[in-house]
């Protein structure tokens, strides 16, 4: 017996699909609330980039495995960056001397916006993940602030930590308890 989808079935589809985007649990375009620049997330399927910084000099489009930059002044695409894995968000310096793009799970990279090169690969402190979470420079740029998780099977229950990284090597110089609330969440930013 063969089965026939029909226009019925495709207008059910569509309906469970529009349903789900506006659903209150369903991720939304937004604006990050902490940081210099304007920081955008965009779960649309469709965009060019999933995160998105606009600065003076450039819009910088972050997409899973590569870093997209538009320079403002010329209108042009510069040549992306490639090779990453599971991009999620980043953030500028001040200055817009160089960015970082934290991947979703142990590491962070710091790219010059001078040569457009990634000049470092950071690993996260052992065991610990960035999971739906955004760094963020300090106001005078000296500090990189990254919330990290990890379960903790001794209390059955994720604990949240702040990492601050002083800017010049990107060495880890604090590591303080937060709670869950504490996190920046690009999920809940709304």
């Amino acid at each position: 017996m063969k089965e026939s989808f029909g226009p019925e079935i495709l207008m059910e589809i569509l309906e469970l699909q529009k349903s789900a985007e506006e659903a209150p649990w369903a991720l939304k375009k937004h604006d990050l609330p902490k940081g210099k620049w304007r920081r955008v997330i965009d779960p649309d399927e469709d965009a060019e980039a999933f995160f998105v910084i606009i600065t003076k000099k450039y819009v910088i489009g972050i997409n899973t495995g590569r870093v997209i930059f538009l320079d403002k002044a010329t209108g042009k695409y510069l040549d992306p960056i490639k090779g990453f894995h599971n991009l999620v968000s980043g953030d500028v310096k001040a200055d817009e001397s160089e960015m970082v793009v934290l991947e979703h799970g142990t590491h962070f990279h710091v790219i010059s916006l001078d040569t457009f090169e990634v000049k470092k690969r950071v690993t996260l402190p052992r065991t610990f993940l960035a999971t739906d979470v955004y760094c963020t420079y300090s106001e005078d740029d000296t500090k990189l602030i990254i919330p990290i998780s990890k379960y903790d099977n001794e209390i059955a229950r994720y604990v949240y930590y702040r990492c601050e990284y002083e800017t010049n090597g990107y060495t880890l110089v604090s590591k303080t308890e937060i709670e869950y609330e504490e996190a920046d969440w690009w999920t809940d930013s709304k």
